[in-house]
């Protein structure tokens, strides 16, 4: 039997989900810093070891200069700067050898390569980066080529002692000096082909590792973002499912359904709360077939009824808002992910960087039509509200949807009403924003704002020249999460209109359309005092 992935999450309360989501980001998060900084320190030691092969080359060159010098003028100042210079050698020789020792005294060490004048803050990890790669055929090779280049440069300290001992003997031998001379250049000669040879290997090295770093660090960022972007999805939908299927029956039931029953697809607060629906339709229905149910019943049935109403109001607001703190950490890791490695790997990488941005937004956009949604309702009390000027205040709030679309939006006088002023908003804006979302290409939206005074409130029209609606179509597009242009240019989240119908249910009137494809639409709503 197959079993989807995070399926077992779906029984584990909300806030549980939340935590584990949080969670396991804070992990991964962890492990993608951990193998950064990793990466960091050992590209640093390698670049010291590369900078200590420049400080030993240029101490060698220095040191067969001195000693050419001395055999040349016989100034001792330069046998002396000799000496000095091969100190670096040797203090590298040191450090060296006692790496390779089978108990390495690191004291030793550190005492080796500060001799070998390397920067101090570098030599910790100059000695981590031996101990760990040690066995790398790139490490290794350059040990070798290492500690050739140290035999040979070696060699020039028995060599300037027989010059040494010569030039201050009775009767020094230009024929012996010469010959002595003679040698140099030709360990000079050797010991640059080594350094070369060193420096390419380094080289080598440095790249190998560069790349290994740049694939585990994309490997481990990628999993971070998609695991906890598949996380935070599948939470999501598996609260969406639930929560509309509960709202799915709550509307049956209040339509006279009362055998509907909401399915219950987890044991979480949601699932708790179907089993809670269901439990109280199945009383009520019992009730009223065998119509032994009586008024007062039924009334405390209505009363409980909108208890869970609002219960459930309130849970969809909770879990909405909930969701947006790791929503905007996966969204945000994700856009730091597009910001570091776009362009550095192949186009479709890049493609489905860009996918996943795309599946976060619609995400967050989602969450926010939810949390408007579930807030509809909740202002204390209705007051006057001047109509005029809840229109200029949806103007300016989309004055730049308005200009880029050149739309051409006006408005009758509009009358003072009493209602909710932030609902009413939103019901001007949705019917406004959707005339210019739906419009035929190349065409300019042109949509008309009018009002006139009915029996019991007032009736209110806006027209707009869009796609219009197909008949069929037109029996459902109050209901939540009904999408009649899926995956086009005009998709939407379905919650628009189906928030316009509960704010217009809210100030106690109804809202309707007519309409035809290619010909606009005209959408019309009552008004009345909701108090």
């Amino acid at each position: 039997m197959k079993v989807a992935p995070f399926s077992w999450i779906k029984n584990v309360s909300i806030a549980r989900k939340l935590y584990f989501t949080v969670g396991i980001m804070a992990s991964l998060i962890a492990i993608e810093l951990f193998a950064l900084i990793f990466s960091i320190t050992t590209l640093s030691s390698l670049r010291a070891y590369v900078g200590g092969e420049g400080l030993w080359s240029k101490a060698q060159k220095d040191a067969v200069y001195n000693l050419g010098s001395y055999a040349m003028t016989r100034n001792e100042t330069y046998y002396l700067h000799f000496k000095e210079y091969m100190k670096v050698v040797l203090g590298d020789r040191k450090a060296r050898m006692e790496m390779g020792a089978l108990h390495p005294d690191w004291d030793k060490v550190k005492e080796g390569f500060l001799e070998g004048r390397n920067n101090p803050d570098d030599i910790d990890g100059m000695i981590k980066l031996f101990r760990r790669f040690s066995n790398i055929s790139y490490i290794r090779r350059a040990s070798t080529l290492w500690g050739q280049a140290e035999a040979d440069a070696l060699k020039l300290l028995p060599l300037s002692q027989q010059l040494y001992q010569e030039i201050h003997g009775s009767s020094p031998s230009p024929e012996k000096i010469a010959g002595l001379l003679a040698q140099i250049p030709v360990l000079n000669d050797e010991l640059t082909k080594l350094e070369d040879e060193f420096s390419y290997t380094l080289g080598e090295g440095s790249r190998w590792l560069e790349s290994v770093v740049l694939k585990l660090l994309f490997i481990i960022a990628l999993t971070v973002e998609s695991s906890g972007l598949i996380l935070a999805i599948s939470v999501s939908r598996s609260i969406q499912k639930g929560l509309n299927e509960i709202i799915s029956a709550a509307n049956a039931f209040a339509k006279g359904d009362y055998a509907t029953r909401a399915k219950v697809y987890s044991h979480d607060e949601i699932g708790k709360l179907a089993l809670a629906f269901n439990e109280m339709s199945a009383k009520l229905d019992k009730a009223i077939s065998t119509q032994s149910i009586n008024e007062a019943a039924l009334s405390e049935s209505n009363r409980e009824l909108e208890i869970k109403n609002n219960e459930l109001s309130q849970f969809a607001y909770v879990a909405s808002h909930d969701l947006q703190e790791p929503l905007n950490t996966v969204s945000g890791f994700v856009n730091l992910l597009a910001f570091q490695y776009r362009g550095r790997f192949d186009k479709d990488m890049d493609e489905q960087i860009n996918f996943i941005l795309e599946a976060s937004a619609r995400m967050k956009k989602l969450i926010q039509v939810l949390l408007d949604y579930s807030r509809i309702g909740k202002s204390d009390l209705p007051e006057l509200v001047d109509c005029n000027e809840i229109f200029n205040h949806v103007l300016a709030d989309i004055g730049a949807r308005i200009i880029q679309n050149e739309a051409v939006i006006t408005s009758g006088h509009l009358p003072t009403v009493k209602g909710y002023p932030t609902e009413l908003k939103l019901l001007f804006q949705n019917l406004i924003t959707n005339g210019i979302k739906f419009q035929m290409p190349g065409n300019r939206a042109v949509i008309r704002v009018e009002a006139k005074k009915a029996e019991d409130g007032w009736l209110f029209e806006v027209s707009d020249n869009g796609i219009g609606i197909k008949k069929e179509h037109i029996s459902r597009i109050f209901t939540i999460f009904q999408k009649l242009h899926p995956r086009t240019e005009y998709d939407g989240s379905g919650i628009g209109l189906a928030q316009c119908a509960k704010i217009v249910g809210l100030h106690k009137g109804e809202i309707w359309v007519e309409s035809e494809p290619g010909k606009g639409s005209r959408f019309y709503f009552i008004l009345r005092n909701p108090a």
